[in-house]
């Protein structure tokens, strides 16, 4: 007799093998340990070399702080000239060097200088009708003043990119400091000084001349010295007589 059919058996299904993923060998480990330790250094690094946070003003913005000038200023010569600004940071990584960044800063720069009016000034009549007048010494008149909108700035080198905007801020940062230190050494002082005596001379002829007392010595020469100038120069001009700008300067006209 023919029989039942039998209930299908469940086939089991083919069970499929799962390769073994091998491990990485020591060596890769220790070039990749050394890669990300390299890279964290590195954002440290470029991290503390970012400047500070300005501070906060201390003025509103728009709000003006009004100064007075005891006695005023004349202002007596101007130099114009650009400035240049630069600095090279060397890179290095676990004590491997790895380049350098050299960044520069160029700008315009306007330094003028003046003569406080408050004090005195000696004036002494020469022998030929002229006076001869001795000035306060010239001073600086900070801050100097700079041409933001020729300001030119540039960095290079392999790290530039990273390391040259924080290096060009710093630079800039320390423009006005640079400069006011700048503007009161003796070679700038000198340079201004002729431009300085004309300046006052015309002042003396303009100003004191028309005073009734010195009326008569109008149209006369004018000769101008600083109290800052060497004391050779006073006693040459004193007629080269002995302590002669001393007295001039300490004790009053001899």
């Amino acid at each position: 007799m023919p029989r039942p059919n039998a209930p299908p058996q469940a086939v089991s299904p083919v069970a499929t093998a799962t390769p073994a993923i091998s491990p990485r060998s020591p060596r890769r480990r220790v070039v990749l340990a050394l890669s990300l330790l390299a890279n964290v250094l590195l954002a440290v690094w470029l991290w503390r070399a970012l400047p500070p946070a300005p501070a906060p003003l201390s003025t509103a913005v728009g709000e003006a702080v009004v100064l007075r000038t005891p006695g005023g200023r004349l202002e007596v010569s101007e130099l114009r000239q650009t400035e240049s600004f630069e600095v090279t940071r060397d890179h290095d990584v676990l004590g491997v060097p790895m380049g350098s960044t050299y960044s520069r800063v160029r700008v315009p720069a306007h330094y003028r200088y003046h003569v406080d009016l408050a004090p005195e000034w000696r004036v002494r009549v020469l022998p030929d009708g002229g006076v001869r007048v001795i000035a306060p010494r010239v001073r600086p008149s900070l801050p100097v003043a700079i041409d933001t909108a020729q300001l030119q700035t540039e960095s290079r080198g392999l790290w530039s990119l990273f390391t040259g905007p924080a290096q060009v801020k710093a630079l800039e940062k320390g423009i006005t400091a640079q400069l006011g230190r700048k503007a009161a050494t003796a070679p700038m002082l000198d340079r201004q000084r002729e431009a300085a005596r004309k300046t006052v001379a015309e002042f003396v002829a303009q100003w004191l001349m028309t005073q009734t007392a010195w009326q008569p010595h109008a149209g006369r020469t004018v000769q101008v010295l600083f109290a800052d100038e060497p004391i050779e120069a006073l006693d040459a001009a004193c007629g080269s007589r002995p302590d002669c700008a001393a007295q001039w300067l300490n004790l009053g006209s001899p």
